[in-house]
């Protein structure tokens, strides 16, 4: 894979994109971006540098891949890859409206899904897997990024998603096994009900069920909702999502309605 110094880098040219990580600066120039390490170790740095080298065999549509490796001195200090123009995440593609159908996010779902099956295929196990790291564009087409966070040939990242985190240790209690396929299909269905229903899967009620009950999809989904919130029952095999969708769904949400009152009357006078 190419290498280029990053004393060879004019960082002024470029500019700082919108969408942060949490241990990384992204920019864009033109049809690049450039994503710098800003919070590793040497150790995480040197495995994360042999990671994406292994990774330069690898070719899934649907991802995007390092195009090259930024360093210094011999140090990984990030990759350069191509940009996803006019992209924005999964959720606040689907968050940003106050109307929104179904049918248009079950379809990036479905899509995300089968991208998964592909990754999975490959020996991969993605670990920080969210709907913050899955972008969309305007014509409906999908990309799964921050690709430094998977699990690959025995090269792991320090972070899961905040979701799998939120539901695994800190409400289910358990803190081993969390690298897998399974977790990562797991990630992708908690991302799934956060979406919809604006809320954690624990914090669902009744009330929230009944507002979207007309949804075939939801239904399909409840099953497994109902299981993974009872602390008693083990963690099952999760399907992939796109076997679980409805493509005969077509129901409009709007999230006001999903809002509770306080947050509503924040909202009309914001």
């Amino acid at each position: 894979m190419e290498k280029i110094e990053l004393k060879d880098l004019n960082l002024a040219l470029l500019t700082k994109m919108k969408s942060q990580g949490t241990k990384s600066i992204i920019y864009e120039y033109g049809n690049i971006c450039l994503k710098l390490f800003n919070d590793l170790t040497s150790e995480e740095q040197y495995a994360m540098y042999k990671k994406l080298l292994e990774m330069e065999e690898l070719n899934i549509n649907g991802v995007l891949f390092p195009k090259a490796l930024i360093m210094d001195n011999n140090q990984l200090k990030g990759y350069i890859m191509d940009n996803f123009k006019d992209s924005l995440s999964l959720y606040d593609y689907f968050t940003s409206e106050r109307f929104v159908n179904c049918k248009d996010i079950f379809s990036a779902v479905k899509k995300s899904s089968l991208i998964l099956r592909d990754i999975h295929s490959k020996g991969i196990i993605c670990e920080d897997l969210s709907f913050d790291n899955i972008l969309i564009d305007k014509k409906g087409n999908i990309k799964y990024c921050d690709i430094d966070s998977w699990y690959y040939k025995g090269y792991m990242a320090p972070y899961i998603s905040l979701l799998l985190k939120s539901f695994l240790i800190d409400y289910r209690k358990i803190n081993n096994n969390l690298i897998s396929k399974n977790m990562d299909r797991l990630s992708l269905m908690l991302a799934f009900f956060y979406l919809m229903y604006l809320k954690e899967l624990p914090a669902l009620t009744k009330k929230d069920y009944r507002l979207l009950s007309l949804i075939k999809t939801l239904r399909n989904m409840q099953e497994y909702g109902d299981i993974l919130i009872n602390k008693k029952n083990t963690i099952p095999n999760i399907p992939y999502l796109d076997s679980l969708i409805d493509d005969k769904d077509d129901y409009v949400i709007d999230r006001l309605k999903q809002l509770g009152l306080k947050e509503r009357i924040l909202k009309k006078y914001s």
